[in-house]
This record gives C-alpha cells, structure tokens and sequence, in this order.
C-alpha cells in the first residue's frame, strides 16, 4: 500500500501560490480575449454605422429625385389642366367668369385649390392629381369644402361645386364620385372629356 505524503505547510503555501497564478494568467487570458472581442465588435459597429450611414444618404438622395420626378409630374398635370379651364371655363352648364390658379388662404399655408372658378352666383373648385385614388374623392368632399367655407366667407351664399382633373384614375374613381355628386376631368389622348352629369352643389 503506497504511502500518502502529508505537505508540510511551506509546500501547502507553494501550491496555493501555483493554483492563484494559474487563476491569474486564465483570468488575465479571459480579460485579454474579452477585449479582442469588445475591440473587434466595436469595429464591426463603426462598420456598420458607416454602411447605414452610405445607405441612408443613398436613399435620401432617390427620395429626391422620386420627389422631384413625382412634383414635376404634378407640376405638369396643374398646368395642363389649369390652360384647359383658362380656354374653357365652363362646369356642369355653368360658365364661370374668372380663373384663379393655385387659390390660397393666407391664414393657412396648407389651404390651396388648384383651380378656382367663379362667377356672380357659384364657384368650382377642381383638384388636381397626376393619378386620382378613391379616397381622395371623399377628401375633396369633406375636408376640403370644410376648408372653402371656413377661409372663404365671402362666398358663403354662393353654390359650390367640385371637380377632379387627373392624366390617371382607378377604375372605383368614377363610382366614388358620382356618390359624391363631384365632376371627373380626364385627358383622353390629345382632347379633355368631362363628366359632369352627376354634379351637385355644396
């Protein structure tokens, strides 16, 4: 039977010292890998806010030219749509004597009319869009007359009545406005056709 050797207390001390250092080097390693990694996830985060940062601006600078496409185009459609009633001004039988482009209320900047109309007894109000959405007849109808009536007073007595001029509209379009009782402008290759037979006034 092997005899087990008893440490004396000087060699019990020496171990003890051997097993802390070895604590201290795996903790030293520890730390050290610790701080590689911290060091190589930051990089990767500086990384990557400079690729978002590339992104971003990418896509601000194709938002602008989107935007710009899309306002001249809207451009476009106003100005076709505004020389047609300047020639022309004339809705649902009614003939109008005077043309305003672009009317504005000047206690409120978002308040505009693309094309304004009006006579001795009524005034049209037609809105302009290079593509006409169905939700953008019920705008008309309500926010928008809501709009007339409160920043334009001095037409309170007058008859209202509303229009939609587009190059482009969605097939549900037409139904919506015939509930709405509002006029449909369209450009049908080089002429202009006009749907007013369902108007009522506001």
């Amino acid at each position: 039977m092997e005899e087990k050797k008893i440490l004396t207390y000087e060699e019990l001390m020496s171990l003890f010292a051997e097993i802390g250092k070895k604590i201290e080097q795996s903790r030293a390693e520890h730390d050290k890998r610790a701080a590689e990694h911290d060091k190589e996830m930051a990089q990767l985060r500086e990384q990557q806010k400079k690729t978002d940062e590339r992104l971003t601006k990418k896509l601000d600078r194709l938002n602008e030219i989107v935007n710009g496409v899309s306002n001249n185009i809207g451009n476009h459609a106003e100005q076709y749509f505004q020389d047609v009633f300047s020639r022309k001004k004339e809705l649902g039988g009614e003939k109008y004597d005077k043309l305003i482009r672009n009317l504005k209320a000047e206690s409120k900047e978002s308040c505009e009319f693309d094309i304004f109309l009006v006579n001795g007894r009524s005034v049209a109000i037609i809105e302009v869009k290079n593509r006409i959405h169905p939700n953008f007849v019920e705008t008309i109808a309500t926010d928008k007359v809501s709009q007339f009536r409160k920043y334009f007073p001095e037409y309170k007595n007058y008859k209202l009545y509303l229009g939609i001029a587009g190059f482009s509209f969605d097939d549900s379009v037409a139904e919506e406005a015939k509930k709405y009782g509002i006029g449909i402008i369209r450009q049908v290759g080089d002429a202009v056709e006009i749907d007013d037979k369902n108007l009522k006034a506001y």
